[in-house]
């Protein structure tokens, strides 16, 4: 029987808790923003939201403190920012993703030598899974030092601008799978592993069968069918059985 683990880490290192075996069926599918990264470099996506509410700033033609208050709220109502201005404003995402990411605004993600020993150490299939357009993660794996680690990156426009936590999104990585040849459908979804820092988006993996883990050092109350609780990516390994 699969043992849920709760908010403590620490409850990962009680005898008896079932680790993730390190196989080669596993496949890892990993969100960038706030999970590739963690809190600590929360000042990355700080950057890209300061863009974001000029977005919004200029198209509701609003000053800048509505614009920050419309971004957090369509983020909560809709999953993104941009999934609210496509649905009540009909933004083109493309036009939303050229404005935000202009490098020059942008700060992006410190190289990370540890999370690459982490990811490389895992022996199944890894790749990207983001509400982003590819460009953003793309710019910050490659600083982080880590692009070489992952087979494939889905990203929004691979989905068709229907991003988690929407159903479609799981189904499209599921499809992605099988085009790659790692996944067939009617095979066991758990050794789909979805490691994600919000609950929300995790929800929908839950629902397919997949198996979740949440890195988040912030969240405190857990819900029960969360498999997995990490503070940071750096933690992975306490829940891989090293066999």
């Amino acid at each position: 029987m699969q043992v849920i683990l709760h908010v403590k880490l620490a409850a990962l290192q009680v005898k008896g808790i079932r680790m993730i075996s390190n196989e080669a069926s596993r496949i890892w599918l990993f969100d960038y923003d706030l999970t590739l990264y963690g809190e600590d470099e929360r000042f990355v996506l700080d950057s890209l939201d300061k863009r974001i509410a000029l977005f919004v700033q200029k198209t509701l033609n609003v000053d800048l403190e509505e614009a920050q208050k419309v971004r957090k709220e369509y983020w909560a109502k809709y999953g993104t920012t941009l999934a609210g201005l496509q649905a009540l404003h009909g933004v083109q995402p493309n036009d939303f993703f050229d404005f935000i990411h202009i490098p020059d605004t942008l700060i992006l993600p410190q190289c990370a030598p540890r999370k690459r020993e982490i990811l490389l150490g895992l022996r199944g299939k890894r790749y990207v899974f983001t509400n982003a357009r590819r460009d953003w993660s793309d710019a910050g794996l490659a600083n982080m030092g880590i692009s070489d680690c992952f087979d494939g990156v889905m990203d929004l426009l691979s989905m068709h601008w229907e991003g988690k936590p929407s159903g479609k999104a799981y189904l499209h990585m599921e499809h992605f799978l099988e085009a790659e040849g790692v996944f067939k459908k009617g095979e066991d979804p758990s050794r789909i592993i979805l490691l994600e820092d919000s609950i929300a988006n995790l929800a929908g993996a839950h629902h397919r069968g997949w198996t979740t883990i949440l890195v988040n050092a912030v969240i405190q109350e857990v819900p029960r069918w969360v498999n997995y609780h990490i503070t940071d990516i750096t933690k992975l390994m306490e829940t891989v059985d090293a066999v």
